[in-house]
């Protein structure tokens, strides 16, 4: 059965190979900081991870389910997630060779498109706070995106029958990694040889990245490897973590920006602020009552309004202590915040004594 999973696994463990081998040839650079190490350690252990459990993942979402067109759901997931997947990633590869063959052709491209340095020198002459804003604004998208997936399906589910969410959580998956693996393979090009990076990916980089992380891999991509496991568990535990990790993020960044020269640093000499905690805590209760209500609405979980709200108080605190230690630590809170989150409502789960798959 394992044999049947080899495409997407080996394409994560090259992927994972390249990612460690960035990690050690630039280990003892002078600019690298012992959080940007640890940051990018924590990176590749989670797409690592997520090559194992991928198979595991796959025959936990088919079950004993039956398929549509073959004998099982397995069958047909596994299928799918092989052309899905292994297919982009092969689009990818083409794609960059594509520009890597237009950069032999003319290699006046190496002075300024095609030149590492020529594009860092003026990402950060161009680097407004615009950009801040929009970065923020597409950590918004993955929510938007699994929201219209579960609708959808819901809506078709007369085609599909019971097994409609087997599938809703099936393509949730298999975008999510898409995207994630899209965004590595971007790093890795933008890392190691630049000459790879097609004109319209570099623009994805202008969008997507940040000063801090043009020697190091986007944040972007760990966020989703973060979710993964939480997939084995009941979908409002994922739905509340990706809510959390996507919306509060996202609106508490906004807010403490749009606060501008007006807001008040906490700790001192940081960019967290007072105002960004409290839209974060805000929107991380809102979050977490959205997120009960949609998967009772859509039969997903049937957990009690009282849950939902003594889960909000918890989750709201923790997502404020979280920005004030990822503040002084330095570390990435694309990551922190989904593991963190995802463990302590697991937690309160188990303490109040109600299952958490």
């Amino acid at each position: 059965m394992i044999l049947l999973f080899l495409p997407v696994m080996i394409l994560c463990f090259v992927i994972v190979l390249f990612m460690f081998i960035h990690i050690i040839r630039t280990w003892n650079s002078e600019d690298k900081s012992t959080s940007k190490k640890i940051n990018e350690i924590i990176y590749t252990i989670l797409a690592l991870a997520f090559g194992i459990y991928y198979p595991f993942l796959i025959s936990k979402l088919g079950g004993s389910e039956k398929g549509i067109f073959f004998g099982t759901a397995i069958d047909e997931l596994t299928l799918l997630g092989n052309l899905f997947i292994f297919g982009v990633m092969m689009g990818i590869v083409a794609w960059g060779i594509s520009a890597k063959i237009r950069t032999i052709r003319n290699p006046e491209l190496l002075k300024e498109q095609n030149n590492y340095d020529f594009f860092c020198k003026k990402f950060l002459e161009e680097y407004p706070e615009r950009s801040k804003m929009q970065r923020r604004i597409t950590h918004i998208l993955p929510v938007a995106t699994v929201i219209l997936i579960i609708v959808l399906f819901y809506f078709i589910k007369g085609l599909l029958g019971d097994s409609w969410s087997i599938y809703a959580l099936f393509f949730i998956v298999i975008i999510g990694i898409d995207f994630a693996f899209t965004f590595v393979a971007q790093d890795l090009i933008r890392l190691f040889d630049f000459s790879y990076m097609p004109p319209s990916a570099v623009k994805m980089c202008n969008a997507g990245l940040t000063p801090d992380e043009l020697d190091s891999f986007s944040s972007t991509s760990v966020m989703v490897f973060s979710f993964g496991p939480f997939f084995f568990l009941s979908f409002p535990i994922f739905f509340i973590v990706l809510l959390i990790t996507s919306v509060s993020d996202a609106m508490a960044s906004i807010i403490g920006i749009k606060s501008g020269e007006r807001k008040h640093c906490f700790p001192k000499n940081t960019d967290k602020c007072i105002e960004g905690y409290l839209a974060g805590f805000g929107f991380t209760f809102i979050c977490t009552i959205f997120g009960v209500v949609f998967s009772n609405f859509f039969g997903l979980s049937n957990w009690s309004i009282e849950l939902a709200l003594y889960l909000a108080i918890v989750l709201s605190i923790v997502f404020v202590l979280i920005d004030i230690i990822t503040s002084k630590v330095e570390l990435q809170d694309n990551y922190l915040n989904p593991l963190i989150t995802g463990i302590v409502i697991i937690l309160v789960l188990i303490s109040l004594n109600i299952s958490i798959f």
